[in-house]
């Protein structure tokens, strides 16, 4: 992790240093959701902000990479006045790693296709008494995440971007449980829709 987060620093730093790349920061939110975990509809919004750097490639777009801080999970709040008193939220944190390529389209618009890495910093699952105790018979969450993701971007005035991005995960974020659990059968998979505002200096 120490390793990726160097190389990721000094990318940076060179980007900003040569003449050639271009530089920003974003912020924006992510609701996420979580496919094997019984539960429907993106309900967890988490915080989304980070740094980036691009290359231009000619009119065609440029290639982007960036350092985020990102939250993922599900949630399932409860409702008491309908009978409902099960709650459930899954809250994951994640430095991440996307790199992409970018289509501009005219003057405002453009299409991203690419991959994320990530890393998790921190797990912790809440039901309607507090943190769950992991269960020595249930996987653990894996310590990286591989998703791949498409965007689209429309820019505004003359150095912002707003950007509309949607992502899954290509692996399990945690394996198939061992018998007697009734998850997805091939594990539970992240999934992402991200809203946010690029600043490029």
């Amino acid at each position: 992790m120490r390793k990726l987060l160097l190389i990721s620093f000094l990318f940076f730093m060179i980007g900003l240093n040569a003449q050639s790349f271009r530089a920003g920061l974003q912020l924006g939110l992510a609701a996420s959701q979580v496919t094997g975990d019984q539960l429907a509809g993106f309900n967890k919004v988490g915080m989304f902000g980070g740094v980036f750097v691009n290359y231009p490639t000619g009119d065609l777009g440029d290639i982007q990479l960036e350092l985020n801080f990102i939250q993922k999970g599900s949630r399932k709040n409860a409702h008491p006045d309908k009978g409902d008193y099960e709650q459930y939220i899954m809250r994951l944190n994640y430095v991440s790693l996307p790199l992409f390529y970018r289509f501009k389209f005219k003057k405002i618009l453009s299409i991203e296709l690419g991959a994320e890495f990530a890393y998790l910093i921190s797990s912790k699952e809440f039901d309607v008494y507090g943190i769950i105790t992991p269960d020595p018979r249930k996987a653990d969450f894996r310590d990286f995440d591989l998703s791949a993701f498409a965007g689209l971007g429309i820019k505004f005035y003359d150095r912002f971007r707003l950007v509309f991005r949607y992502s899954y995960s290509v692996m399990p974020i945690r394996p198939q449980p061992d018998e007697g659990f009734f998850y997805y059968d091939a594990g539970q998979f992240n999934e992402v829709l991200l809203t946010t505002v690029q600043y490029q200096f």
